[in-house]
């Protein structure tokens, strides 16, 4: 009799005020969810990372490399109104993205000629020149930097060399996020540090749910940073730089381009082109962001000539370098 009266109340309820399940379960199936976001994420339950799939190129097993993709950063993407996240962002400009309110625009300095002395006998008095600031830099997009891994993800860390010493992918990936932020504040472009942390795992939900519900007045673009390795152990051959897109995302694969045609041509290492998946293996970061997502693979610290050059400042400068070389390229010319 309990039971009847119980399930009568909740009958109310419902009828009242709605069912309490979430409508937004299953919307991460389909063709391409990377559609310009709208900068107003709400939060949602994200799934649960497979601990069988791949989260970056190293994890790709021999079974699923076969599936992957391999596309030419040489060949033009066809990309349809909308695609670029930046699009009619100002209804009254379309295509340009809006200037954030708190943006100060600096005119240039208006510069006088000194008045000349009436009397002859007063020495000439130099003038210092005068300082002109620059333009800041007008924001298009807001870039979501993933520094991937942490100390405490295993693996992800070279043989050790003669001397002793070895490659940590979160170590160097944390280097080449910070010498890009340094970079980007300076210019002005808007960004936001995904994982600060160092003592971490890798926290595959906890960072794409940091993006997806960051409130920006820009429209955003989720740019992940890894070196590769090949194998478990050991020294292998493989080499080189690759760059990874969501497979149904042409904004995706737009920006991708970019990043990887920097690299190459600042660093001159083997090209190993774009790539991505066609099924639901994709990377966690590339299928479960709200955005535009890419990850960049930056040389083989299994390799030990190549581990050799990204432990050096110089050659981890140049890849840094080429990164924020392709944000700007984006900056200026959308997709």
């Amino acid at each position: 009799m309990f039971e009847k009266i119980a399930a009568f109340f909740r009958s109310i309820f419902r009828s009242l005020f709605g069912g309490a399940e979430s409508s937004s379960r299953g919307k991460n199936s389909g063709t391409d969810r990377h559609k310009p976001n709208t900068n107003n994420d709400t939060q949602k339950e994200l799934p649960k990372a497979e601990p069988d799939f791949p989260q970056d190129a190293h994890e790709v097993d021999k079974d699923t490399a076969a599936a992957i993709v391999v596309v030419d950063e040489s060949e033009p993407v066809a990309l349809e109104p909308g695609d670029d996240p930046a699009d009619n962002i100002d209804s009254e400009n379309p295509g340009v993205a809006a200037i954030p309110a708190d943006t100060e625009v600096i005119d240039a300095p208006v510069i006088t000629e000194p008045e000349t002395p009436e009397t002859e006998t007063q020495p000439p008095v130099e003038e210092e020149p005068p300082v002109v600031e620059k333009p800041r830099h007008k924001a298009r997009y807001t870039w979501c930097l993933d520094n991937g891994h942490g100390k405490r993800t295993a693996g992800k860390r070279s043989p050790k060399l003669e001397d002793g010493s070895q490659f940590f992918e979160y170590e160097f990936n944390r280097d080449i996020v910070k010498k890009i932020i340094a970079q980007l504040d300076e210019i002005g472009v808007k960004h936001f540090n995904v994982v600060p942390e160092i003592d971490i795992d890798n926290f595959l939900e906890g960072r794409v749910a940091r993006a997806n519900n960051l409130k920006s007045d820009l429209p955003k673009i989720y740019l992940s940073i890894h070196s590769n390795a090949f194998g478990n152990s050991g020294w292998e051959l493989p080499s080189g730089i690759e760059t990874w897109f969501f497979h149904n995302s042409r904004a995706g694969r737009a920006i991708a381009r970019v990043f990887q045609k920097r690299l190459i041509n600042k660093l001159g290492w083997k090209n190993r082109n774009l790539k991505s998946y066609p099924g639901k293996r994709q990377f966690y970061v590339l299928r479960n962001t709200s955005m535009p997502a890419v990850l960049t693979e930056n040389g083989f610290y299994t390799n030990k000539e190549e581990c050799k050059l990204l432990m050096k400042d110089n050659i981890r400068q140049k890849i840094a370098d080429a990164h924020v070389e392709a944000i700007l390229e984006i900056e200026r010319n959308g997709l």
